[in-house]
């Protein structure tokens, strides 16, 4: 229960609030106990807000939500490795998020087995090593320790085999 004075026409009175609900509360005004209900919201900005949900008739199928048009047809950032890398996406290596290349760990004409780290990528001050995705030799290194990396961009190529 909260305690406070208020002042109605120059005289103090305290009162102490309870609130039962979200629009009833139970109102002591000097010792006598008084029921409230809100039933207007107006400039009451800290008042709870309370949504309305009517549930789906069970006769009406169910149906996904609308989506804008304008939401539909926007374009969506930068598109996945996996779908602008083409057929040289198995012999090639890309970042899978922005950073920094920490350090380079393979170099052309290196046999890397699957799963052997070769490259750190540092992604907000977090060192990932990056392990080569398939078994094979390096043909090219396309990057540099301390070169900034973008999503998606090739960083190795294996040779094709």
């Amino acid at each position: 229960m909260r305690r406070y004075t208020i002042t109605v026409a120059g005289t103090a009175h305290e009162i102490e609030v309870e609130e039962t609900s979200a629009t009833r509360f139970q109102v002591r005004v000097d010792g006598q106990d008084v029921d409230v209900e809100l039933t207007s919201h107006q400039d009451a900005g800290d008042s709870p807000v309370v949504p309305q949900i009517d549930p789906r008739p069970e006769s009406e199928p169910a149906r996904a939500p609308r989506v804008p048009r304008q939401v539909r047809t926007r374009a969506t950032g930068s598109p996945s490795p996996a779908v602008s890398g083409g057929a040289d996406l198995a012999y090639s290596m890309t970042a899978p998020m922005p950073g920094v290349i920490a350090s380079v760990d393979a170099r052309p004409g290196d046999q890397v087995p699957k799963g052997r780290t070769v490259l750190v990528l540092e992604a907000m001050k977090m060192k990932n090593e990056l392990h080569a995705s398939r078994s094979g030799v390096i043909a090219e290194v396309l990057v540099a320790e301390g070169d900034q990396v973008k999503y998606g961009q090739p960083l190795l190529r294996f040779e094709k085999a």
